[in-house]
């Protein structure tokens, strides 16, 4: 149980993580899987529900304000739905932040 009161306050910390890939119009579905594990996995293994796994169902258009829904598990298959939006692009480098959706 103590776990999972951890885990909000480990969530609440990653909402300002900022990625970015370097693309050419689009991240792919895969890339911002990828960013969405390297983020959530290190807080998953310490609250000891990890590693994270992430599905994205589309790609992440490279235009700023672009947002893109994708899903975050733990270990225990619970989902925590996430919302991807791009802050900058600067040639293809795409950066987008990554929160909990409300």
């Amino acid at each position: 149980m103590r776990k999972f009161l951890v885990l909000p306050a480990l969530l609440g910390g990653l909402v300002l993580a900022t990625a970015g890939c370097e693309v050419s119009g689009t991240v792919s579905a895969d890339q911002v899987e990828e960013q969405l594990n390297a983020k959530f996995s290190p807080p998953f293994d310490d609250a000891g529900i990890g590693p994270a796994t992430s599905d994205c169902p589309e790609d992440l258009t490279g235009e700023v304000g672009a947002t893109l829904e994708c899903t975050v598990h733990d270990a225990t298959g619970r989902p925590y739905p996430m919302i991807v939006t791009v802050t900058s692009v600067d040639g293809d480098q795409v950066n987008f932040t990554m929160k909990e959706a409300q």
